[in-house]
């Protein structure tokens, strides 16, 4: 087989380029650390770094979220508190105004202060995150949670019943944030007497509570039965029994009255005024309250009751205070379960994100083992391709000059 001189070169010159094209790929391999440069190199190793490329941003991603998620509950959890000692303010307010030592007056002062914790309290209700977005709103979270119904004097929430959970790990969703209805308006209801129509009664209180509730719960409601031909009165519970009152207790039946008259038995006063001849159910109802219906009708009450004038008004007030301490009593525990739950879901949280950073870590290092340089094997790779590269080029300069020409005179 005969070898052109042609052919020398071209072989020649193609295993130069070869050797030269693989010294400067380990060199770059050297210069970047990095043993696959582009797809072909490896193609298993490439698929599996693509993965694995999706999967650390994928958790990056969740650990973005509990970020969020963090800085949303630590807000929601401050706010809590700052209600929490409203709250117990309030309560000090209350109890100070239903005192012997305090007159009238001074309950007008008192109630100028609980005005100003109310404003306050509307504020915390609708604090705004970071975004803009209301805390308390549910998933309206563009929307006011708490707006003041003029026509009703009572305030109202204007949000929903949503709590916004995000994905914090591949299996992990955390709520994030609470709906201000599961706060501050689904807490334990208070009895009280439901509001009626007519002229039975020009005032109707709930002397203690704890004894009305009782009698309520196993003999309730009562029922009050005139005959004004008689001018007599009855009192019955639900079973139609007679009820008792005073000590010693005494059977409501057939006792005399007159306008202005006091009924008094089982936790409850009412004042007789121009009643209609037959029988009054004491009806009663649980009514949904929240801190700030709490805070208002309780500053409206100190403000409005005469206790000097009103032969009732001690009774009133007594009543408005116990009510609106019932009431606190609910609103805390409630606050307590609510940041009881957000101090868990941080913990979990915390959990989480060190998960979330292992993972991360142990899939680094699995991306390492494919894509990082071995060093030590680059550089004797490097070491053997220079000196090929070298031999080739030597070898070159006396094959080229190997000719019939070179020899002849």
């Amino acid at each position: 087989m005969r070898i052109s001189t042609a052919q020398i070169f071209s072989r020649s010159a193609e295993s130069i380029s070869n050797a030269n094209s693989s010294l400067v790929k380990t060199q770059q391999q050297l210069s970047t650390g990095q043993r696959i440069l582009q797809p072909s190199d490896d193609p298993v190793a490439t698929a599996q770094l693509i993965k694995l490329d999706q999967e650390v941003s994928k958790t990056e991603k969740y650990q973005d979220n509990i970020l969020v998620s963090r800085r949303r509950l630590s807000l929601e959890e401050t706010t809590l508190d700052a209600v929490n000692t409203a709250t117990l303010r309030i309560k000090e307010l209350a109890i100070q105004a239903n005192s012997g030592a305090v007159n009238d007056n001074d309950r007008t002062l008192i109630a100028s202060e609980l005005q100003e914790i109310e404003s306050q309290l509307f504020g915390l209700l609708n604090t705004q995150d970071v975004q803009g977005e209301y805390l308390f709103s549910g998933f309206k979270g563009f929307d006011a949670a708490y707006r003041y119904d003029g026509a009703t004097d009572r305030y109202v929430f204007n949000g929903d019943q949503g709590s916004r959970s995000i994905q914090v790990g591949p299996n992990a969703n955390i709520t994030s944030t609470d709906s201000g209805f599961n706060i501050f308006e689904n807490v334990d209801r208070q009895l009280g007497l439901a509001p009626v129509s007519g002229s039975n009664f020009s005032e109707r209180i709930i002397t203690d509570f704890g004894t009305f509730e009782a009698f309520t719960n196993s003999h309730g409601p009562a029922t009050i039965t005139f005959d004004t031909a008689a001018g007599t009165y009855s009192v019955t519970d639900t079973n139609g029994a007679p009820v008792f009152s005073g000590n010693p207790a005494t059977e409501l039946t057939s006792i005399s009255y007159q306008q202005g008259d006091v009924i008094a038995f089982e936790g409850v006063s009412l004042v007789i005024d121009s009643p209609a001849d037959g029988a009054v159910v004491l009806e009663t109802e649980t009514p949904r309250t929240n801190v700030l219906n709490m805070v208002h009708q309780l500053s409206a009450a100190l403000s409005g009751i005469d206790t000097v004038g009103d032969p009732q008004g001690s009774e009133k007030l007594n009543e408005a205070v116990n009510r609106a301490l019932l009431q606190i009593d609910s609103i805390e525990n409630k606050n307590i379960e609510v940041r009881g739950s957000i101090g868990a879901r941080m913990n979990a949280l915390d959990s989480q994100e060190a998960v979330n950073e292992e993972y991360i870590l142990y899939t680094n290092e699995a991306q390492s083992s494919l894509r990082d340089l071995d060093y030590n094997e680059a550089i004797s790779q490097f070491t053997l391709q220079q000196n090929t590269l070298n031999a080739a080029y030597a070898s070159f300069a006396k094959i080229q000059n190997l000719s019939l020409f070179n020899y002849i005179n």
